[in-house]
């Protein structure tokens, strides 16, 4: 029995110190300001794109208008067949800095072979990477990326919240975002990167080139962002940049399948991720995993205890949260915390037993 306590204090434990060293993610939220590049360096933005043609007409716009001095856009024509073609090219008689590469007969699933293209064909050494179904927050997006452009920094992570709606999976979907988020931001300023999101961040091309196998890079069908985040980044070469004028939204699944899915597809890279990555993000996730079976087990054993335990947990993580959430695009979502934590919760054990059944991932 005196197990059961110390495990319940254990991963207590375990949340107050992922949860305090958030503050160094808070301090550098408050701390953004609207700063100017000290240099504008040029950037190649790639989107890999496969039948978005409707994402494509919609959101081109907010990218190719961009207030930047000098940049290209490389859309990748992942062998679409909808009506992409026919848009990008009334696209480019209009925008001379938009390059299209088409890709066919594709050897490999996912979106990696024709992002692979894109890179090598960029003209510029500051790749910047999106998706065809976001778009910049504003047109600033490229100037608040280049004030984190210097000679020290090879990666840029940036954040990219989902689009309010309405409906609990809506929220869901938002706060499991803005969690990913807090979770590879914190460990960025502690000196761990391990991913980011390639809806919204910046690497050099030369140190992709030199770094990343690209045998193996194409291996997995997915994880173009994090995978490559992985295996280049360290605590010397790495930045955030999570200011409100840089940050990029994305249009969410608005079924719960299709939310599954995604996510299902995100999950897979992570076994290929550095071994103390994985060992600090699988203690992580098992606290949070199991906290709610301890607290219902240790009820029956000692109600006192098990509320004493729930509450501690509560006023520890809930006023970063709410900190955090004030910055990072979720205010709304600040009075439903408890209730999304408990999600959080059953949301773990279920795309971890949907991943396990899913031998392989595909990007449709």
């Amino acid at each position: 029995m005196i197990f059961i306590y110390l495990f319940a204090v254990f991963i207590v434990t375990v949340q107050f110190l992922f949860w305090l060293s958030t503050r160094h993610l808070i301090r550098e939220l408050r701390l953004s300001t609207d700063s100017k590049p000290h240099i504008y360096v040029p950037f190649s933005v790639l989107i890999s794109a496969r039948n978005e043609g409707p994402n494509l007409s919609a959101h081109l716009p907010f990218l190719l208008n961009q207030d930047y001095p000098v940049f290209e856009v490389i859309i990748i024509d992942d062998d679409s067949t909808d009506d992409s073609a026919e848009i990008l090219n009334q696209y480019k008689d209009l925008y001379p800095h938009l390059r299209v590469i088409k890709i066919e007969h594709k050897k490999s699933a996912g979106k990696k072979e024709g992002l692979q293209q894109g890179i090598i064909n960029a003209k510029y050494e500051w790749l910047v990477f999106t998706d065809a179904d976001c778009f910049p927050k504003s047109d600033q997006w490229l100037r608040k990326l280049a004030t984190k452009c210097d000679e020290k920094t090879d990666i840029i992570l940036g954040y990219s919240p989902y689009q309010k709606g309405n409906g609990l999976l809506n929220d869901f979907i938002r706060y499991e975002t803005f969690m990913t988020a807090v979770i590879y931001g914190t460990f960025t300023l502690s000196g761990m990167p391990y991913m980011g999101v390639g809806r919204n961040m910046a690497y050099k091309k030369s140190t992709f080139l030199t770094t990343v196998n690209k045998e193996k890079f194409e291996k997995i069908a997915s994880g173009d962002d994090d995978l490559a985040v992985n295996v280049m980044a360290n605590s010397h070469n790495s930045v955030l940049q999570f200011e409100e004028k840089a940050r990029v939204i994305s249009i969410p699944k608005t079924t719960f399948p299709d939310f599954i899915k995604q996510k299902t597809r995100h999950l897979s890279p992570s076994t290929h991720y550095r071994v103390g990555h994985q060992w600090l993000l699988g203690l992580l996730a098992m606290s949070q995993a199991t906290f709610y079976p301890i607290i219902i087990f240790l009820c029956f054993l000692n109600f006192n205890l098990a509320a004493l335990i729930f509450l501690l947990r509560m006023m520890t993580i809930v006023p970063f949260q709410l900190s955090l959430m004030n910055k990072m695009e979720a205010k709304d979502l600040r009075n439903k915390v408890i209730l999304l934590d408990l999600l959080f919760f059953l949301y773990y054990w279920y795309i971890s037993f949907k991943w396990l059944r899913t031998k392989n991932s595909q990007w449709n």
